[in-house]
């Protein structure tokens, strides 16, 4: 049979071949989500704290390549909060590596996730990124950088979907601590990861610390980011492919953005 009529059988062995599909399951597209998220931790500077999260997304996403990088000296945490020309040395070193892996990968998606001082060091490295280069998502989970941090200009330009940045006004460690320590930027002041950053950007969703996140083992402090049925709820959706930042705001709408 040649011609018009052939085609709805066409189709027909398509759909019963399993090539058929309706709209799809977020979930369900978990084993094609290919790509490098690249995790860098905080000050102390040791992978313990975020390993139960890198496990959880590695379950959740097999085909990512996941790294958590150490990128001071182990246990050192205000060396390395204030070894500010040193960090942007190794914030170009990494932010070249993802150049190269984009260049390699185009279609590959490109993550780069930063807990406390590693939100600090995941900005550098999104601004060290060459002009021509990009990652997807840039997720900073109670950084200490400054709040006026010149995102728009450094930042943005290097982002495709969008920058989401959890802070709670609960947490000393990057309120009181970067007010008299300083932030990774050198500014003694409040950090990002403690009231938000100062403006509002099309890309940019900032999820504060509400009462709610107790019932999944946050607290407000600055170890509650590591409780892992927080990590499941609030951190995970982030990597779902499909998100954007219209579904995030509808996702956690008690949270601010």
């Amino acid at each position: 049979m040649n011609g018009p009529a052939a085609i709805p059988l066409v189709a027909l062995a398509i759909c019963l071949s399993g090539g058929c599909q309706g709209p799809r399951d977020p979930i369900a597209g978990r084993s094609e989500l290919r790509g490098k998220v690249l995790v860098l931790p905080g000050v102390i500077n040791t992978r313990l704290h975020l390993t139960g999260f890198a496990k959880m997304l590695g379950e959740t996403y097999p085909a990512l390549d996941i790294e958590t990088r150490t990128w001071g000296i182990p246990l050192l945490s205000l060396h390395n909060l204030r070894a500010y020309e040193q960090n942007l040395r190794t914030a170009r070193t990494l932010a070249g590596e993802l150049a190269t892996y984009r260049r390699e990968h185009p279609q590959a998606a490109i993550h780069l996730v930063g807990y406390s001082g590693g939100g600090g060091m995941a900005v550098f490295v999104a601004a060290a990124l060459p002009d021509d280069v990009t990652i997807n998502r840039l997720i900073l989970v109670a950084p200490a950088i400054s709040p006026d941090f010149p995102l728009e200009t450094q930042v943005f330009p290097h982002v495709r979907d969008y920058v989401v940045n959890f802070a709670s006004s609960r947490d000393a460690q990057i309120g009181w601590g970067t007010r008299n320590f300083g932030t990774m930027d050198r500014k003694n002041t409040t950090s990002a990861g403690y009231g938000g950053f100062e403006f509002v950007h099309p890309k940019l969703v900032q999820i504060h610390w509400t009462e709610a996140m107790i019932r999944d083992g946050h607290y407000g402090n600055h170890l509650s980011y590591l409780a892992l049925r927080w990590q499941r709820k609030y951190l995970l959706p982030l990597f779902d492919p499909q998100m954007d930042v219209g579904d995030l705001k509808e996702l956690f709408p008690a949270d601010g953005d």
